[in-house]
C-alpha cells in the first residue's frame, strides 16, 4: 500500500458520503492539521466523493479510498472501474468570462486545483485512480 495506512471501501452511492467524511475526520483529528487544511479537505472530498458516485458507473459500483501522510502532506486517492475519466486532463474554468459564456461543467475540478497543491489521474487496469496532495501542516 505504500504512502497509504488507511484504506476504505464503499459503494459508489451518495449515501455513503457522511460515513467517509467522518472516516476521514477521524484520521485528520489524530494528525496536526491545521483547521483551513481540514475544511479545504471536506470540500474536495465531497467534490471528488459525489462525482464518482454520480457519474463514473451507469450501475452500481464501488471504490476505494486511501490516506496517507508524507511530511507536511496528506496524500488521499480514489480508485474506481468506473468508465475512464481523466479530470486533470479538464481544462480549466475562465473564472473571468461572464456566466452565459461559461461553459457547463468544469467548477469541481477548479475547485479542487485551487484547494490542493497536486493532483494526478491514472487508469490502470480498467480503474480510474485519482489522487490529491495538500500540504496540511
Amino acid at each position: 500500500m505504500g504512502v497509504f495506512n488507511h484504506e476504505l471501501k464503499v459503494s459508489a452511492s451518495v449515501e455513503e458520503l457522511n460515513h467517509v467524511v467522518e472516516w476521514v475526520d477521524k484520521i485528520l483529528e489524530k494528525e496536526t492539521c491545521t483547521i483551513k487544511s481540514h475544511s479545504q479537505i471536506a470540500i474536495v472530498l465531497e467534490e471528488i466523493f459525489v462525482n464518482i458516485a454520480q457519474y463514473a458507473y451507469t450501475r452500481e459500483g464501488d471504490m476505494c479510498i486511501r490516506l496517507g501522510f508524507e511530511g507536511p502532506q496528506m496524500i488521499m486517492q480514489f480508485e474506481d472501474s468506473g468508465q475512464a475519466f481523466n479530470p486533470v486532463e479538464y481544462l480549466s474554468l475562465d473564472t473571468k468570462a461572464g456566466i452565459e459564456q461559461r461553459r457547463i461543467g468544469g467548477m469541481g475540478i477548479y475547485i479542487i486545483r485551487k484547494m490542493t497543491d497536486e493532483i494526478s489521474y491514472n487508469r490502470v487496469n480498467d480503474k480510474n485512480i485519482f489522487t490529491i496532495r495538500k500540504t496540511i501542516r
